[in-house]
């Protein structure tokens, strides 16, 4: 594997329903944050498992920051991930993406074929 990994990211943002007679104090409105990896090879989801499990170790060893979303609550699957957030932890979100993919990226050029 040749190319570094990489995400696109699609964004949807959703708002509680409205027309109901039910007022519903809970839901608020989010962001969910779609994000495919450009390569479902061995190697890369590999790499993509190990920097998750880096980056949960930290967030559960150092604690997180006011407001910033948990990558526990980010679901992965072979092809991508999705993570529904509030709009205001949308940066964060973007942020820990983008070092996942970096890390990963990292993990391939150390251990990928020589």
């Amino acid at each position: 594997m040749d190319e570094p990994i990489t995400v696109k990211c699609d964004r949807a943002v959703s708002a509680p329903a409205s027309g109901t007679a039910a007022l519903d104090l809970a839901e608020a409105p989010s962001v969910t944050l779609q994000f495919a990896f450009s390569s479902a090879e061995d190697l890369t989801l590999e790499a993509i498992r190990h920097a998750r499990r880096a980056m949960l170790r930290e967030e559960w060893t150092r604690g997180r920051e006011a407001g910033e979303p948990s990558l526990e609550e980010a679901v992965f699957s072979p092809t991508g991930v999705v993570w529904v957030a509030a709009p205001e932890e949308q940066e964060w979100c973007l942020r820990k993406m983008e070092e996942l993919v970096a890390r990963a990226n990292r993990a391939i050029a150390m251990l990928g074929p020589r």
